[in-house]
């Protein structure tokens, strides 16, 4: 028996464009992704001798399932599959990212599992073959097999690209007690927004990840296609992020689809402050620093 721990960060969407949709339904985006330091869940593989080649999954969030439709069970499926190896493995998930939140919880257990697996067998995959198992998988999934904090994403989330000397910020994100689904939110940008494929649109994510070299800069880049969806399925979001902007947030926005809202602090010591008002204030939301 052997056993691999990975830790397994949530993602932040800074900025969140999308530029095209596809004849296949997928959605073409420009991102800048970062990942948290604060929130992150605990992933094992456990690989067993016995040769029964079974996958189990075990999680401490019920809401999670833990059969085929696991997110970490389709990678592990589709690892067995590219790789022609093969055993028996148990994962354990210790959640800690709030599920359906737009911060990429799923897809970053995902990638711990598929790097655990390639890591376990010598890594018989490469860099571009593991970007292909995780990309069938999971369109986010491939930002976090790199180990860059943030990266320029583009593509339907495929093409991903590490930034370097990325400023350290201070961010204080809000998950309110509602889910977003991913389908319906992209029904609903199709419908709205008639400039999603104009060309003189503004490069906001590459400008982001091009120019911005302190915290001040980034707030001047903070975007989201989804904002206006967002909120109209959680009125919570436009409060949270007036509040955030009256307590001294630099910039405010949603993550992926939302309903997760985060604001960009100047120091550390103005994010705690802030996060202490909002949790007396919203007992039953999220509440973190990223």
């Amino acid at each position: 028996m052997e056993e691999i721990n990975i830790a397994s960060p949530a993602k932040l969407n800074l900025c969140l464009e999308v530029v095209k949709k596809y004849k296949n339904g997928f959605h073409e985006i420009n991102s800048v992704f970062i990942k948290s330091k604060f929130l992150v869940d605990d992933v094992s593989v456990i690989f067993f001798d016995d040769n029964k080649e079974k996958i189990s999954i075990k999680c401490n969030n019920p809401n999670i399932p833990t059969n085929e439709k696991n997110i970490c069970w389709m990678i592990a499926e589709s690892f067995f599959e590219k790789s022609n190896k093969r055993t028996d493995i148990e994962i354990i998930i210790n959640k800690r990212i709030p599920s359906l939140a737009g911060l990429g919880g799923g897809s970053s257990n995902g990638a711990s599992v598929l790097l655990a697996l390639n890591k376990f067998f010598d890594n018989v995959l490469n860099d571009e073959e593991l970007i292909e198992v995780a990309a069938k998988v999971g369109k986010d999934m491939p930002f976090f097999l790199n180990d860059k904090i943030a990266s320029y994403v583009s593509g339907s989330g495929e093409n991903v690209r590490g930034i370097d000397k990325f400023p350290e910020l201070n961010i204080l994100v809000v998950v309110p007690n509602i889910s977003i689904s991913t389908p319906w939110a992209y029904q609903q940008l199709d419908k709205y927004q008639w400039f999603m494929n104009d060309n003189r649109r503004k490069k906001i994510a590459f400008n982001m990840q091009k120019y911005a070299k302190n915290s001040q800069d980034v707030a001047r880049y903070i975007y989201n296609d989804f904002s206006l969806t967002a909120k109209q399925k959680c009125d919570k979001i436009e409060e949270i992020q007036n509040a955030m902007r009256a307590f001294g947030a630099m910039a405010v926005s949603i993550s992926g689809k939302g309903p997760t809202t985060f604001g960009l602090f100047e120091s550390s010591y103005d994010l705690e402050i802030v996060k202490s008002i909002l949790k007396k204030e919203y007992k039953d939301f999220f509440i973190t620093r990223f």
